[in-house]
């Protein structure tokens, strides 16, 4: 299983092009995306659909949009970064598409609030566990602070307990 916040600051590259040298060693480059920011949930939220990747500004200064991948649009390089595999139908709109996802209805959980049916607030959403292979999430954990967290833990709240 996979959380969130391991995912969460991840650099994420594209493959640019591959280069051989007289000598015959080969040689990639890579452009920087971004890093990841956010996961993103299929709208009734018990599933991850994709990574939202916060892009670096344009000449330092101007703020560019979000770019959406979807999860089964990248592979792990490394411990710290992840690889672009599907540039093409595997990012932003066209991964919407393909996917037939309603944007406007997806959900980020990290964040959110966290209460029972009787209105009892039990903190916020703090992370998510899920199947990196098919997005479908094990549990969500719930904090209600730093200190909260670090002494006593997270609150479990399995998908089956989530009404909306």
């Amino acid at each position: 299983m996979t959380k969130v916040s391991e995912l969460t600051g991840l650099r994420v590259l594209i493959h640019k092009k591959t280069k051989t040298a007289k000598d015959g060693t080969v040689t990639d480059k890579y452009l920087k995306l971004g890093k990841v920011h956010n996961a993103v949930f299929s709208p009734d939220g018990k599933r991850v659909v994709g990574l939202t990747v916060k892009r670096p500004d344009a000449v330092g200064m101007i703020k560019r949009e979000d770019a959406f991948l979807a999860l089964d649009a990248y592979r792990r390089m490394d411990e710290k970064t992840l690889l672009v595999t599907r540039p093409d139908d595997g990012m932003d709109v066209a991964a919407q598409r393909r996917l037939a996802l309603d944007w406007d209805a997806c959900l980020i959980w990290s964040g959110m609030d966290a209460k029972t049916v009787g209105g009892k607030s039990l903190g916020y959403v703090s992370d998510a566990e899920f199947d990196e292979k098919d997005g479908r999430v094990a549990r969500f954990l719930t904090t209600d602070g730093g200190v909260a967290h670090a002494l006593i833990g997270s609150f479990v709240i399995t998908p089956d307990m989530v009404r909306g």
